[in-house]
């Protein structure tokens, strides 16, 4: 028995369809219409029916007491004419085509019941008209037509109006005309819909059409509904080609800027294995080094102006301490300024906190100190200072270098441009990782005059947030 179970395949979710569901939205809001409708001609009808029964009760009494009149006397002549009355009352339900109702009819003179006509209720699921009320009830209605000179009362209880129209015929009835017409309305609906899907059906095809290397916009739709959609595929395939676009700029600039140290690798391998003299074997080793260094130097710059090009949205940003972190990595280039008898110094409020991410922060402060060391002469003073404000964090990196010309300031933020004439080796790249990682955290870098009015001064602004503070964050009371 084979031990290898099969791995569940991963589901994919159901593809929905706009289309049906839109042509469901439709159907919803007429079928609810259509009930609305019907709940409110039942209502109405039930007032009504309710309304025409009590005054059709209330009529037959009084016929019946004008025909029990003359014939109080006559026992035999009022039971003939009180069923000439149900006849009457049978023929017109019979025109109407409905069952007549049940009722109940008494005839008193001088308090005596002379007549008494009971429906014949049985086998239904309704009693008759309790004895002795003589009001309405929830089942029966109740009329009463008298003559008090005569001594005549006539009592007659008619059955209420039953719930035909909540039966299965009457919904029947009501349905009849939706039934009948939805047939008629799917086909124009459905047409209607596929007109309209269509245009967008157009935008489908022409991108699914399209080639891996066409990120040309699409024409303009002409349809309001539509042009939201086409303006963001066409942004969206603005910022590719863009991005497209850095990147292989980038690509180019970085091998053009690999190939000089490569070589001088090269070239320094080759005269090692050349046989020379020692001092010559030391310059060809020292060249080496230097190559080496250059590369590994660029590739470095390279890795983080990667990591500085990434997403704003994909940097996690947290509360730092901000005068530990420059802190830490003002010590980390102390050897190097040692090595050069420069002064490195750091002013800074006791503690400053701020919003960003370390990593990214940490690679602006560790470029600014590494361009200001390399560029200060022997000797020389770099300054790094934090200022500390309720709008604003600044950080400071002067130098007493040889500064930037003011023609210039704008084209050092390029990857790989280096001023002209410069001795010190570098890629070119310090200053483009600056302005990336201050674009991140939404923060401005501008370029001045160094210490003692010579050199660079870079200053990077970073706001703060709408009530953020410069005290640590409360514990979260996490372990």
């Amino acid at each position: 028995m084979s031990l290898l179970a099969a791995a569940p395949a991963t589901r994919r979710p159901a593809h929905r369809s706009l289309f049906r569901r839109s042509l469901g939205a439709v159907f919803a809001v007429i079928f609810l219409t259509w009930a609305a409708l019907i709940a409110r001609e039942l209502i109405d009808i039930g007032l009504l029916q309710s309304r025409n029964g009590q005054a059709e009760n209330q009529l037959w009494a009084e016929l019946a007491k004008l025909q029990a009149l003359p014939r109080l006397d006559q026992p035999q002549a009022l039971e003939a004419r009180m069923a000439e009355l149900d006849g009457l009352l049978r023929d017109e339900w019979r025109h109407k085509g409905h069952r007549p109702p049940f009722y109940l009819l008494q005839v008193w003179h001088e308090g005596r019941l002379l007549l008494r006509r009971d429906p014949d209720l049985s086998g239904r699921d309704r009693s008759p008209p309790q004895e002795g009320v003589y009001a309405s009830d929830s089942r029966w209605l109740y009329a009463e037509a008298s003559e008090p000179e005569q001594g005549l009362i006539v009592r007659r209880w008619q059955e209420k109006p039953g719930d035909w129209h909540f039966s299965v015929a009457g919904f029947s009835y009501y349905a009849r005309p939706l039934l009948y017409g939805l047939p008629l309305l799917i086909l124009p609906v459905w047409l209607l819909f596929r007109l309209g899907f269509a245009p967008l059906q157009r935008i489908g095809q022409q991108i699914s059409q399209r080639s891996a290397k066409d990120l040309s916009p699409l024409p303009d739709s002409p349809y309001v509904e539509l042009a939201p959609l086409v303006n963001a595929v066409n942004s969206l395939m603005a910022r590719l080609q863009l991005r497209l676009e850095r990147e292989r700029e980038f690509l180019l600039d970085a091998a053009h800027e690999l190939k000089t140290p490569l070589a001088v690798v090269k070239l320094s391998a080759e005269a090692l294995d050349g046989g020379q003299d020692t001092e010559r074997r030391a310059e060809s080793a020292q060249r080496l080094r230097q190559g080496v260094d250059r590369a590994t130097h660029t590739v470095h710059q390279l890795l983080a102006l990667a990591r500085s090009g990434a997403d704003a949205l994909d940097m996690a940003q947290r509360e730092h301490e901000l005068v530990a972190l420059v802190s830490d990595r003002v010590v980390l280039a102390s050897p190097m300024a040692l090595s050069r008898q420069i002064e490195l110094e750091l002013q800074a409020p006791e503690e400053c906190w701020l919003r960003v991410n370390r990593e990214s922060v940490g690679a602006l402060i560790d470029n600014l100190v590494d361009n200001a060391i390399k560029y200060s002469p022997a000797g020389g003073h770099v300054l790094v200072r934090i200022s500390d404000t309720p709008e604003a964090v600044q950080l400071e990196v002067l130098d007493q270098g040889p500064g930037i010309p003011a023609e210039l300031q704008a084209k050092v933020f390029e990857r790989f441009y280096r001023i002209p004439g410069q001795e010190q080796h570098g890629s070119g790249l310090g200053l483009a990782i600056v302005e990336r990682a201050a674009a991140q955290h939404g923060a401005r870098v501008q370029l001045g005059t160094g210490l003692e009015g010579r050199g660079l001064g870079v200053a990077v602004r970073f706001p703060r947030e709408a009530g953020a503070s410069s005290s640590p964050p409360a514990p979260s009371g996490e372990a």
